[in-house]
């Protein structure tokens, strides 16, 4: 994955495009342009949530690691060999124009980490129900075979 340009903007995100194109058959070629802004995730953004759940909270805490990625991907195929610089420098100039634009709003970042934070909780706090769960009856014990159904056939 060949990094094409990093800018960073002015709420505290970092953009990278990045070229993952691929050669499909012949000559021609998959264009895979990657769009990553990662925003970098201080206790700002955990002391504005409104979380009961101190442990829980400590979970998604560690899920995220300090940083969170907002990702976009941007796709041509069949391009020909002749075709896909030009086509590749187009693609990274419109998610240039675009993107900026609306990852450099001041409300981005504060949006992104809420919508990150729902979903990375609604995780966690699945998982911890499943690993409260009992232990269903039989489980580890070993497998008799196949029950007998021979009463259900005639001769």
């Amino acid at each position: 994955m060949d990094m094409l340009e990093q800018r960073t903007l002015e709420n505290n995100m970092t953009l990278t495009v990045y070229d993952q194109s691929r050669r499909m058959a012949g000559d021609r070629w998959l264009i895979q342009i990657i769009c990553e802004a990662k925003l970098p995730v201080d206790e700002g953004f955990f002391s504005r949530v409104a979380e009961e759940d101190r442990a829980l909270q400590a979970e998604v805490r560690e899920i995220m690691a300090g940083s969170l990625t907002f990702s976009v991907t941007k796709e041509r195929t069949f391009i020909a060999d002749t075709e896909r610089a030009p086509l590749v420098e187009r693609m990274v100039t419109e998610i240039m124009a675009n993107m900026v634009i609306y990852l450099n709003k001041p409300e981005f970042p504060e949006r992104l980490f809420a919508r990150k934070y729902a979903e990375i909780r609604e995780a966690c706090a699945t998982a911890r129900h499943y690993r409260n769960l009992p232990e269903a009856e039989g489980e580890g014990e070993a497998d008799d075979g196949p029950a007998d159904f021979s009463a259900c056939f005639k001769d």
